[in-house]
């Protein structure tokens, strides 16, 4: 029997075979979503499925017509896939107001694709604003409306408020996988936890939330050894689990992450289902932990990267910026400053549609060495 995260992981690597095979079944719409500020929860109250739209990180030639050489791999290998026509099961595509980058790819299948609803959802830019909680949820309220008109379904309250519940639990669970990686010998790899995540954003919530439960079981028999060092990965909306792999490959592990295919995705808490729905989800959307796009790094995200540093005890620290990625770059100096102030060993890989195995091996091998020495002294 296939064990749940062989399960997942066979979702990740066929993620378009599953949506295909989902809408075959259910016969319900498809959403390809565009940033973790999409909320799903009211999709899935709508009986449509979210897929977040990403690429295959391989080399491509065909987006030049379309986007321009010097947008972030993220965005070209997305718009590679969607050209290849991999894609071709999505119905509509949701766009949250963030990077001009992800933009150009959402307007361009807009323009060209055969798509019957696009939506251009507006999240504050900033997210701690007096205004910011009123608007979104003005916005969230119109975007369920535009649901509504494209269904031809009205959203109902009881739905949404399971809906809600099961992100809820949903949350809970990674929450607690990414406890388990605290322990001294993490039960799972920084490479198995981007999969977990990478899972999530393809699946039906429903049948991802009870394969996390034997996730967890699985894990708690685990008994590997203590890693060499451990990591935390920075950085940009990088999806490359190959490349986690390969820094995992000299003996660390990744034991926590600030990435949006990471505990972005989920941590911030649960949404109360007492009161105004639209304003709680809206809440939580608004105090999760937020990418540069949203919040910049001397206001609340060094404090919350200095809190994992801390929890998970983490050796150094590993900061995968995309080639071209603006905002996470503005983030850079100021985060590798404080960081050597605390004297925490502190890397940066630029990464682009591949990885530079040759390039990369001599930097993470010294990286490594580096913190072997640190830890001897």
């Amino acid at each position: 029997m296939e064990s749940a995260l062989a399960t997942l992981r066979e979702s990740v690597n066929h993620r378009h075979e599953y949506a295909q095979a989902w809408k075959q079944i259910n016969g319900g719409k498809v959403a390809g979503v565009f940033c973790i500020y999409v909320p799903e929860e009211i999709l899935h109250a709508m009986g449509i499925l979210s897929v977040r739209i990403r690429g295959s990180r391989e080399p491509e030639d065909v987006t030049e017509p379309y986007i321009t050489g010097w947008w972030c791999a993220h965005c070209r290998s997305s718009m590679a896939e969607v050209l290849k026509g991999k894609y071709s099961y999505v119905d509509g595509i949701v766009y949250a107001v963030s990077c001009p980058h992800v933009y150009q790819v959402y307007n361009s299948w807009s323009r060209h694709g055969n798509l019957s609803y696009t939506y251009d959802l507006w999240i504050p830019e900033n997210t701690r604003n007096n205004y910011a909680l009123g608007f979104l949820q003005k916005e969230f309220s119109k975007f369920a409306r535009s649901l509504e008109d494209w269904t031809g379904k009205s959203l109902n309250e009881e739905k949404l408020s399971q809906s809600i519940q099961l992100f809820n639990l949903n949350r809970q669970l990674l929450s607690q996988i990414y406890e388990l990686r605290k322990a001294a010998k993490p039960p799972l790899m920084g490479s198995e936890a981007m999969e977990i995540i990478l899972a999530g954003m393809a699946m039906d919530k429903g049948e991802y939330t009870k394969l996390l439960q034997d996730v967890i079981l699985e894990l708690n028999t685990r008994n590997p050894p203590a890693p060499r060092a451990r990591l935390m990965l920075l950085g940009s909306e990088n999806d490359d689990v190959g490349l986690v792999k390969f820094i995992e490959s000299f003996g660390a592990v990744a034991v926590t992450d600030d990435l949006c295919m990471g505990r972005r995705y989920f941590a911030g808490g649960s949404i109360s289902t007492d009161g105004d729905l639209m304003q709680a989800i809206a809440t939580r959307y608004l105090n999760r932990p937020h990418c540069p796009q949203k919040d910049i790094v001397e206001r609340n995200r060094l404090p919350q990267i200095y809190q994992q540093i801390e929890d998970y005890r983490v050796d150094g620290v590993i900061y995968l910026l995309e080639k071209f990625c603006e905002p996470h770059a503005y983030d850079l100096p100021k985060i590798k400053d404080q960081l050597d102030k605390m004297g925490i060993p502190f890397l940066i890989l630029e990464v682009d549609l591949t990885t530079p195995a040759g390039q990369f091996r001599t930097r993470v091998e010294a990286f490594l060495d580096l913190i072997d020495a640190k830890v001897v002294l």
